[in-house]
């Protein structure tokens, strides 16, 4: 028998489902085939992968041996389907840009794409949407897209962004708050207040430059894991103060909107790319991003 890579990837999604069934309904193939093709791999190592149990199975200790091996190859595997689908796109008159939900109301993100569809019209801009600013910046790393429209500052290595719009935070409280009374605000007035945020994983809370300034003034985080969509909702239901970035978000009828009087965090919508050998066509798009926002285009240095 040979080991190919398709039989490494079935024994990976066998032992991470620990489900013949729930790994064939993902790899799309029959059950009793891949449960034959297990044992087929098991004859042909010449060691048992599995403890079976009625309709339970567990790694053995040489499965699990095996199976830290067999991911690694399935990564790489991955990275290389990555970079096929990459490289195709390349020659390709296409863009593929994933954005953050609520980018759809912000001026700079349409500025930039219709600005490329007057320069660029025969390039195919197909865009489609994350929740999360985390979701489009992994998209963007792994391949997947040419390029993100979301939220920051970010402050990843791997990488590169260009400023579309600056963002001017203002803030809705409920008008029993007594926040509501003053205005303008200062940052120090939400010491001790809860604060509506939608971020994906509240851990990142305190590497999470965007966000910091909120632990940094005392503020109490209420994190909504609904997403951005949704956290006026929240804050509505639960009489929670929110952040607003956009003149469209809006604000419930029984909240007021106040703008604060100090120097405000950094908050912007940024163009984002990894720093990789792109096609003229995406080159084209960084360089406009560069020059509507007064900077220099200067070519990406790829990683070595």
């Amino acid at each position: 028998m040979n080991l190919s890579l398709v039989r490494i990837q079935r024994f990976v999604a066998v032992a991470e489902h620990l489900s013949f069934t729930r790994a064939a309904t993902v790899l799309r193939i029959d059950q009793p085939w891949l449960s034959r093709q297990i044992m087929q791999l098991e004859d042909y190592l010449g060691i048992m992968l599995f403890e079976r149990s009625g309709s339970r199975i567990t790694l053995t200790p040489e499965g699990q041996e095996f199976y830290e091996v067999a991911r690694e190859i399935e990564v790489a595997a991955q990275r290389i389907r990555d970079k096929a689908v990459e490289m195709t796109r390349r020659r390709k008159s296409e863009l593929m840009i994933c954005v953050a939900y609520t980018t759809f109301s912000l001026e700079g993100r349409d500025r930039l794409l219709e600005k490329y569809a007057t320069i660029r019209p025969n390039v195919a801009v197909n865009i489609s949407a994350s929740e999360w600013t985390d979701d489009v910046v992994e998209k963007v790393k792994s391949g997947e897209v040419d390029f993100g429209i979301a939220f920051g500052p970010l402050d990843d290595p791997k990488v590169e962004t260009c400023e579309l719009q600056r963002l001017d935070l203002t803030f809705a409280i409920p008008q029993e708050n007594p926040l509501a009374t003053l205005s303008p605000l200062r940052l120090s007035d939400f010491a001790g207040q809860p604060l509506a945020i939608a971020i994906k994983d509240a851990k990142n809370m305190t590497s999470a430059s965007r966000y910091s300034w909120i632990l940094d003034v005392g503020a109490v985080p209420v994190h909504v894991p609904e997403g951005r969509r949704y956290v006026l909702d929240v804050a509505k239901q639960k009489r929670l103060c929110v952040a607003c970035y956009a003149p469209t978000d809006i604000v419930p009828d029984d909240f007021v909107r106040r703008s604060v009087e100090d120097v405000l965090p950094p908050f912007n919508l940024l163009l984002i790319r990894a720093k990789r050998i792109m096609s003229p066509s995406a080159e084209r798009l960084w360089r406009l991003a560069q020059e509507a926002n007064g900077k220099p285009a200067e070519p990406a240095t790829p990683e070595a």
